[in-house]
């Protein structure tokens, strides 16, 4: 891991942590700001360095997390001097999003854009549904725990199956990888599906506050395989850029056009004959911003 320019300053203690990529907070002592009291959860948060801020993501903690007096019910982008409350412990962050000098090798017009390269890769994009919804009748000290036990699960499974997590964007997540061998594609298949039990997991657990407000809990993924943009476009983080990172997501937003949990392109399983094996044709269809139709097909079968 390497550090970067923030840090966590403990406003009773003095005590200061410089962050990582990944800072996680707990009462585990492998947490990075380990917080030794019964009232903290063992992953009670995680501060995560994505494009060229760090966010905060409450881990879907009993007791929750808050930034600035609000509790942390979506990843929430800290900026200097925001305080951050777990319990009674008080830290403050120190840092901003501008990149220091010699950090990298190559400045544009006080850009910094370093080996950026064309890649095909996999992308993934899960979503939500009907966020929105949820965060109109849900009080934020019951859609925290929701929203953040789904951050945690989908990082783990990510990592499970050898995925890039590029970013959570509030109720979304976009990850991908850059090998598309049939190796990575099965990993791609059996990640959604895995994605798809954690969406399971969490409606169950929280079933008896969404069925008294009459909703439930459900995420739509999409997976595609295109040419991409692949380098640091913000200061130490590298990500993808490209149309088929935008076709992706508007893939997602089919999987409630048909009903349809996890579905996959044509792109996908092109020249990969053995991926039909898991998969269900689902037509072709319009999608935004596009002139031709797209044809998608539906995960029925996860690989074992």
């Amino acid at each position: 891991m390497r550090a970067l320019n923030g840090k966590l300053v403990n406003r009773e203690t003095g005590e200061v942590v410089a962050l990582v990529e990944n800072s996680s907070i707990g009462r585990s002592t492998r947490s990075l700001v380990p917080i030794t009291d019964p009232r903290v959860s063992r992953r009670h948060a995680l501060i995560r360095w994505q494009e060229d801020s760090f966010w905060l993501f409450d881990l879907g903690s009993s007791n929750g997390s808050y930034l600035n007096g609000k509790r942390v019910t979506t990843a929430q982008r800290l900026r200097n001097g925001d305080l951050i409350t777990i319990v009674d412990h008080n830290l403050v962050f120190e840092g901003h999003s501008n990149p220091t000098e010699g950090d990298t090798a190559l400045t544009v017009a006080d850009q910094t854009i370093v080996d950026v390269r064309p890649h095909d890769a996999i992308i993934l994009v899960g979503d939500i549904q009907g966020f929105t919804s949820l965060s109109e009748r849900l009080a934020p000290a019951q859609l925290a725990p929701i929203i953040g036990t789904w951050y945690a699960e989908i990082e783990r499974v990510l990592e499970e199956h050898g995925a890039t997590l590029d970013k959570f964007i509030g109720d979304c997540v976009l990850a991908y990888w850059l090998d598309t061998s049939p190796r990575a594609r099965l990993a791609a298949l059996r990640t959604a599906h895995a994605m798809q039990s954690v969406c399971d997991e969490v409606r169950d657990t929280h079933q008896q506050i969404l069925e008294k407000i009459g909703l439930t809990f459900q995420t739509g993924t999409a997976i595609h395989l295109g040419p991409t943009a692949h380098g640091a476009f913000a200061a130490r983080e590298f990500t993808l850029l490209g149309d088929a990172v935008n076709l992706t997501f508007r893939l997602e937003g089919l999987t409630r056009q048909l009903d349809k949990r996890v579905l996959v392109s044509s792109s996908f399983l092109k020249s990969w004959d053995a991926g039909h094996a898991f998969c269900k044709p689902c037509g072709s269809h319009p999608v935004k911003g596009r002139t031709e139709p797209v044809e998608v097909f539906s995960l029925e079968t996860p690989p074992a």
